[in-house]
């Protein structure tokens, strides 16, 4: 049985968190110490915030799909202590560990017939595989670039070139 698609979920998993220019982790980059936890006018979560957020859902889909493991927001290692979000070097240390989380669980997968696989999504309900693999990546993209607004609105150079 062939693995070509999971390996190529994979691969965009990898690439929508540190693989290219539009990263999560490169636009985690450009982030001064001074902007890590600051609200950006008129907003109401901090680039931190963002990172813990996303750090959190790394462990709780595949912890649900496929560790039959059911995190809420206070768990860990779904909620790591304030100390690993306390710097951006910290948290960047957690959301790599959470990532790698992460593609274990989907590396798990067999052959591409798993893709149509029910499991369970952290919300409760039954979804086939290759849903909750979109949902994960898109939820990496999305956040990647609310880091890179939030952080254009901190430094003060959100325009366009």
């Amino acid at each position: 049985m062939s693995r070509a698609a999971i390996n190529e979920w994979i691969y965009l998993f990898n690439s929508a968190f540190d693989g290219n220019e539009q990263s999560v982790l490169k636009n985690l980059e450009s982030v001064s110490s001074n902007e890590w936890a600051v609200l950006p006018e008129g907003g109401q979560r901090s680039i931190l915030d963002i990172v813990a957020h996303i750090g959190m859902f790394k462990f709780m889909y595949p912890g649900a799909a496929f560790r039959e493991r059911e995190f809420d927001y206070a768990d860990d290692p779904v909620h790591p202590p304030a100390s690993r979000l306390a710097t951006k070097e910290s948290a960047v240390e957690w959301l790599k560990q959470a990532h790698a989380y992460l593609i274990d669980a989907f590396s798990e997968l067999t052959d591409d017939t798993e893709l149509d696989v029910l499991r369970a999504a952290h919300w409760g309900a039954m979804v086939p595989t290759r849903r909750l693999m979109a949902t994960v990546l898109e939820h990496d993209t999305y956040h990647a670039g609310e880091i890179n607004h939030a952080r254009a609105l901190l430094q003060k150079n959100d325009e366009w070139e």
